[in-house]
């Protein structure tokens, strides 16, 4: 019979072979996974600045359409005739003889006096045609044309003043006689009942690019908060649109009547000492306290409109963020743990029940088989 084979391992090298292996290997896995948790949570706060931006660019495509619509709208014949005769009736007059025109007409408006030629802009082909842009596009709420001087030429409702040009909106359109583009922070219309951004555009004249009037039109930022409520990012995620200063302008639980402040905003500008970046995603600590993924991206109109320093931000509890690999991460660390837990273990065991010296072991049996002798 053939002789059966045996390993014969002694504890101590067995231990201590255990020691090397188990040891190291619990430790780079805890390392490892630390390493693998942080790019993993470094990868979703990147979707999440993806997200961000995308929302961004939509909020600025809107923002730039609609200018685009409104300067469209100003270069249209019916506006510019009507903008060329209203200037035609200043010929001759000295300013003080225009001054005193614009006062008296500002002072008629709003009374019986005014009401005929009120009644008559109105209903000029010109009203007519901003009307029709009104009906067609009703996010645009107001529109008002004036002349080179500030006069009222034409418009969808009845403007409060006859005069507009020592308004700061009339004034910034008109710059200085250059003419440009501008638009204003979000404001509230009290006629409409709606929060609104001021689009001014030049009206100019086609062949010499001369100045000749404004074109003023509200645009409703209420149509922003769609684009903005698009993102779906679970039951504690939120995005919203923000002024420079944190005053929300849309966004989940946030109406356009308010005056709320982000925390998320206010949180940013601690993590990046005071400094506004274009984009970027942190992990910071809300008041709760709630460990929160933000991500931010700039709209990036500030540099043509300095009143529309706009920002999407992107805010979830990482509890909820990082539920994907929490399971993961946290069944290797315990693995990792566990190991390391159980080699402790083996060497306090190995450490209280370690075998007596050989010596000793053969003194014991030389005494038993003494003792059998004899009886």
């Amino acid at each position: 019979m053939p002789e059966r084979f045996e390993l014969r391992i002694a504890f101590r090298k067995l231990l201590i072979g255990t020691l090397l292996t188990i040891i190291p290997m619990s430790l780079a896995g805890l390392y490892f996974i630390t390493q693998a948790n942080n790019s993993l949570e470094d990868t979703i706060g990147s979707h999440y600045q993806t997200m961000a931006r995308i929302t961004s660019a939509e909020v600025s495509g809107y923002i730039e359409e609609r200018v685009l619509g409104v300067a469209i709208l100003a270069s249209e014949p019916a506006l510019l005739s009507a903008v060329r005769a209203a200037n035609q009736t200043y010929s001759g007059m000295s300013d003080d003889a225009i001054a005193a025109r614009m006062k008296r007409m500002d002072e008629n408006w709003n009374t019986g006096q005014a009401s005929a030629d009120v009644t008559a802009m109105l209903a000029s082909p010109a009203s007519r045609l901003l009307l029709r842009a009104h009906q067609l596009d009703p996010r645009v709420l107001r529109i008002t044309v004036t002349d080179a001087k500030g006069g009222t030429v034409a418009a969808t409702h009845k403007s409060m003043d006859f005069y507009q040009a020592d308004e700061d909106y009339w004034k910034n359109i008109y710059s200085s006689g250059r003419g440009a583009t501008s638009l204003t922070d979000v404001l509230y219309d009290d006629a409409t009942h709606a929060h609104y951004i001021g689009v001014g555009v030049p009206i100019v004249e086609p062949e010499s690019n001369r100045f000749i009037g404004t074109l003023d039109a509200l645009v409703n930022v209420n149509s922003l908060a769609p684009i903005v409520n698009r993102v779906q990012l679970g039951g504690t995620g939120r995005v919203l649109l923000v002024k420079g200063d944190g005053t929300i302008i849309t966004g989940a639980a946030a109406g356009l009547n308010t005056t709320r402040k982000s925390e998320a905003h206010a949180a940013l500008l601690d993590a990046h000492a005071g400094v506004e970046k274009p984009s970027g995603h942190h992990i910071v600590q809300l008041s709760g306290p709630v460990r929160t993924l933000i991500a931010h991206a700039g709209t990036g109109l500030k540099v043509s409109y300095p009143a529309l320093n706009w920002t999407v931000l992107l805010a979830q509890d990482t509890r909820e963020a990082f539920a994907p690999i929490r399971p993961v991460s946290r069944m290797i660390w315990l693995f990792s743990l566990l190991g390391l837990t159980l080699v402790a273990l083996l060497a306090a065991y190995f450490s209280l029940h370690r075998r007596m010296p050989i010596a000793n072991i053969r003194q014991t049996e030389s005494e038993v088989i003494a003792e059998a002798q004899q009886k």
